[in-house]
This record gives C-alpha cells, structure tokens and sequence, in this order.
C-alpha cells in the first residue's frame, strides 16, 4: 500500500493544491493513505475536514521575525526530532512539501531519512523555503516557467497549479445580457480592493451590474457596514439582490459559474482557478508579497490577454468602474479574454502531480 506524507500550512495558497493533491492521489489509488503534517494555521482544521489524518509541528516563520528569530533553533530542533518520529511511525514511500515553512522541516527530515521528497512551487517566483529544498529534493514540480533556472532543469517539470475538481466545471460562455462581477481579495480579505469596489459601487449597481464580494474574515463586518450605508437609499431589486457580501466562499465551483468578470488579487492558486474556469480578470496584486511575485504572476496572464493589471498604488487616480463598465460593454473583448484565461489553464494538475508522485513511489520502494 502507497503511503504519502503532505505537508505545508500558513495560507490556503500553500495548503488547497495540497488537499487536492491528496484527493488526487485516493482518486488515482482507492488503496493510498495520504497524510498531512502541518503547523499550527489552518491546515489542521483544513485537513481534518477532508478526512486526512493530521500531525502538527510546532513551526513558524524565520525571515522578518527580527529578535524573535533566534528562538528559531529551538523549535526547529523540537519540529525536526517530532517529524523524524512521525515519519518512523508512517513509513512513507513519498514526502511532498507544497510551501511554507511549515513544510520544511519534515521534508527535511524525509530527505535525511532516504525517504523519497518532491515539492511544489504556486508562485512565479519560488520562496524562501522551496528555494532551499528544490536543491536536494527528487522532482519539483512549478506552475509557471522557471526562466530563472531558480531549480535543478533535471529534476523540474512544469504541470500546473492543483485546483479544487468542481472548478473548471464552472467554464461558460461569455452572456451579454449578465454582469455578475465576482470580486475575491483571498480567504483573509484585502481591505484596499474592498475599498476600491465600495467606493464605485452605486455606479455599478446603477448601471445594472451585479457583485459578489468576499470580504475576506478580517474585513467583513466593516465592508459590511460601508455597503449598507452605501445601498441605505436604494430601493430593492426585483431580480434577486444586487450585492452579496461573503466572508468566505466554500463552493468556489458555484462562485466561478455565476462570474462573467472577476476582480481578484493574483495569488496563485486564485488565478490557477480563474484560468481552470476560463474567467475574464481584473487583477489587483498584493505589493507586499515576498518577491513581489503576485505583480509577476499577474503579468503571465496579463500578457496573454487573460486579464487587465491594476497596481494597486494607481487605485486613486483609476476610473475603476469606468474599467470594468468598458469590459462590459465589449462582449467579445470578455469572450477573447475569457478564450485566452482558458489557453494558460492546466485544470488536471492535481491528477498529474498525484501520478508524479505515485510514480517516484514506485520507482524508490518502500522507506527505509
């Protein structure tokens, strides 16, 4: 029986190609067990709803924790002797790290162990943690072109970011006679695209524009109370309402079918989904992101003709709803943006890397 080990945490963008993965895997091989090792984010909750058996380790970031940085060593030795442990008890064929740091000490201890190890790289520019282990590990497996050679060309292949399975279900023609706009700031929100919608928003629902806004956890009670003073005078529309605000959305399959523009930042696994159901996009990246690689992410579709990239510092002098009323407007702009999206999307990823790693499985034998 194919044991493998998952492990990362921190973010969706780390832990949702994971879980997919995992899901992959049991589709490929009924008989596989899957198992994750995570920190302490939301991976253990994520995870556990999936119905795989979860270990945390005590981790946290190193890099621009200034002081709080020297108690590295300290947990790292903890996380490393709990993940040799964890590993001698599992036995795994594989152990598949997709980003993070808390997915770097078990990859770690796998390699030191003979335990074969891959990860997986979302973003365009790879982070602190798969830079390091794409020096050792067997295969990486990367979402978008490695032009910088950032990892070992041997032991890289390019198969795409891993997306929930009922996404690319969600690819539709373009509709002119619908405008649902479908704005995501990622699953903890981002204030400043909320903002720049509520700020525009009379003009959209004037002009016959439905939204659906995830307003992200951190951000929804106050992006809540601005939409209602905002909508105070409006009358109620007949056709069903003409602003949903969400905290975050589970049935992101639903979101995309009913979406024929969205407004996003430019996370990976965000615009794997996007491409996967052939959505038009206006992106917003995040310009603090490490590496500033949503900006670089979203150049890759920018440049296909996929989506129209706003940097976020140009917001106050952007007509933004003029923007997205323009796209509106030119149906077969959307429908060419939307072909285009489809043209970058890899929607079976998930089942390819799954075989990747069922393969090297296969080829290693069992731990040692």
């Amino acid at each position: 029986m194919i044991r493998l080990v998952v492990t990362t945490g921190g973010t969706g963008g780390h832990i949702f190609p994971a879980l997919s993965v995992a899901a992959a895997v049991t589709r490929l091989d009924p008989e596989a067990a899957v198992y994750f090792i995570g920190g302490g984010g939301p991976e253990g909750a994520l995870a556990t709803k999936a119905g795989l058996p979860f270990v945390g380790l005590p981790a946290k970031g190193v890099f621009g924790r200034g002081l709080r940085a020297l108690a590295a060593p300290f947990w790292m030795a903890k996380a490393f002797g709990q993940a040799v442990r964890q590993l001698q008890n599992i036995r795994p064929q594989v152990v598949a790290g997709f980003g993070g740091y808390a997915g770097f000490i078990p990859v770690v201890a796998a390699r030191l162990m003979g335990i074969p190890t891959a990860i997986h790289e979302q973003n365009s520019i790879p982070g602190m943690t798969n830079k390091l282990l794409g020096r050792f590990v067997d295969r990486v497996f990367v979402t978008y072109p490695d032009k910088d050679h950032a990892f070992p060309v041997g032991r890289t292949v390019r198969l795409g970011n891993p997306i929930r399975g009922d996404i690319a279900a969600a690819v539709s023609p373009c509709r002119p006679e619908r405008r649902h706009l479908l704005v995501l700031g990622g699953s903890q929100g981002a204030r400043a695209v909320n903002d720049a919608v509520l700020d525009v928003l009379p003009r959209l629902l004037d002009a016959g524009i439905k939204v659906r806004l995830q307003a992200g956890r951190a951000d929804f009670d106050r992006a809540g109370a601005r939409a209602a003073e905002l909508l105070h005078h409006r009358g109620r529309d007949t056709d069903g309402p003409a602003l949903v605000i969400e905290n975050f959305i589970e049935d992101m399959g639903e979101a995309y079918a009913w979406a024929d523009l969205v407004l996003a930042r430019s996370g990976a696994t965000t615009l794997a989904e996007v491409t996967a159901a052939g959505k038009p996009a206006i992106l917003i990246p995040f310009p603090f992101a490490t590496h500033d690689h949503q900006a670089v992410n979203a150049a890759f579709l920018g440049e296909s003709g996929a989506a129209l990239v706003i940097p976020q510092d140009t917001l106050p002098e952007r007509d933004l709803a003029g923007t997205i009323l323009e796209l509106f407007n030119d149906p077969a702009r959307l429908s060419a943006m939307a072909e285009a999206a489809s043209g970058q999307a890899m929607p079976q990823a998930a089942e390819r890397i799954a075989m990747a790693l069922l393969d090297l499985a296969a080829q290693k034998g069992d731990a040692r």
